[in-house]
């Protein structure tokens, strides 16, 4: 359902919504997107926190920053595409985010219609969102190398261990997961 079905729905059943319609849909509207991009962000980081946790006991070779860094994004890229959640996996119950207060100003009937067009969107602003998290995941690659953080020297110190690299990577994008989440 589109919001312009539910529109025409309301105008349709003009008793069924004690307030400003306009204004109820354009603020649920808002928190759901808002909520759906949110938590597709915090998911994206918890899978790069198991990722950083198998790298951080991990033992390997010396490799070079710019190796590792292509290497690792790529490969957390293709972890969140096979781990795309399902708006269960992510969405909190309608009572976080859909105030008392709103629900209240419908019938059951419209709570009902007005509840599952939440849902649709919730579910496409998040589909979207993890689209673009997998995208930006595996282009940042490139960035960080650009911005200088990653060098092409391999040596046998221990700080240019494959691992030790590795981690480094994933707690940049974790970082930068938590601030797209914020």
């Amino acid at each position: 359902m589109e919001r312009i079905d539910l529109e025409n729905w309301i105008t349709h059943h003009p008793d069924s919504i004690r307030a400003n319609s306009k204004a109820l849909l354009d603020r649920c509207e808002k928190d759901a997107r808002e909520h759906a991009h949110q938590d597709a962000w915090i998911h994206a980081k918890e899978i790069a926190q198991k990722s950083l946790r198998r790298f951080e006991h991990g033992f390997g070779h010396p490799a070079s920053d710019t190796f590792v860094t292509r290497e690792v994004c790529h490969e957390i890229a293709r972890e969140l595409k096979r781990h795309e959640p399902t708006p269960d996996d992510l969405r909190r119950g309608h009572d976080e985010w859909v105030s008392r207060s709103l629900l209240d100003a419908l019938d059951s009937e419209a709570r009902k219609l007005f509840l599952d067009w939440l849902n649709e969107l919730a579910e496409k602003e998040e589909h979207s969102t993890w689209m673009e998290i997998v995208s930006f995941t595996n282009h940042r690659a490139r960035t960080l190398i650009r911005e200088g953080h990653m060098t092409d020297q391999c040596d046998w110190d221990l700080d240019h261990t494959y691992p030790i690299v590795a981690a480094r990577v994933v707690k940049m994008l974790i970082a930068e997961f938590e601030a797209h989440a914020a």
